[in-house]
């Protein structure tokens, strides 16, 4: 089982007191070191997304208490749910699984392909290359390449150029991640999450 909540975050106001009470004080303390308005507006946006999936999954009380493991993957205590937070632009996303998770969503940019040559398999980067749209290529490797490293949730221990994501599952230590991707009402977002079979 796998769920995914996504929320434009554009009309968040990052400085209104009632919204600010319905954050954890991780949350706050994250919100108030942001200098940069979207920033905030999408760590917000993140934290009412994770708020309102597992009030729906669990019937939680919110603010939901979090806390992040030695590998910087974001858990909830006592809670037989998996979650992993993303955010864009103007989206923020949240996944939700009982199994190991993780979710990306990045705004399609420029393909960068010395990134690419330096993060991407040869193969990857010559499907970029090959592709008839190689910005919406680039970032749909970039978003499962990202989704898969958060839901193992060794961090950037795997190098990201050790595993292929062209296909639609991945096998890493004897367990296999299979990819769902995702549409954005804005077709300018690339959105993907990655989770344990």
């Amino acid at each position: 089982m796998i769920k995914v909540y996504a929320m434009n975050v554009s009309g968040i106001d990052s400085y209104d007191v009632n919204l600010r009470k319905r954050l954890s004080p991780k949350r706050l303390e994250k919100v108030n070191s942001c200098r940069v308005e979207k920033n905030r507006k999408q760590s917000i946006g993140a934290e009412l997304l994770l708020n309102y999936a597992i009030r729906n999954e669990i019937k939680a009380e919110c603010p939901v208490i979090w806390d992040t493991d030695e590998n910087g993957k974001l858990f909830i205590p006592n809670c037989d749910f998996n979650v992993n937070l993303s955010h864009s632009g103007d989206y923020a996303v949240c996944a939700v699984s009982d199994k190991a998770v993780g979710v990306d969503i990045q705004i399609i940019g420029k393909a960068n392909m010395l990134l690419a040559k330096r993060f991407f398999t040869i193969d990857e980067c010559e499907y970029i290359n090959s592709s008839k749209n190689a910005n919406e290529a680039f970032f749909d490797i970039w978003v499962k390449k990202e989704s898969f490293i958060k839901a193992v949730g060794k961090g950037l221990a795997i190098p990201l150029s050790s595993f292929s994501v062209l296909g639609n599952t991945v096998s890493f230590n004897g367990v296999e991640y299979i990819f769902r991707k995702y549409s954005v009402k804005d077709l300018a977002y690339k959105l993907c999450a990655c989770v344990s079979v």
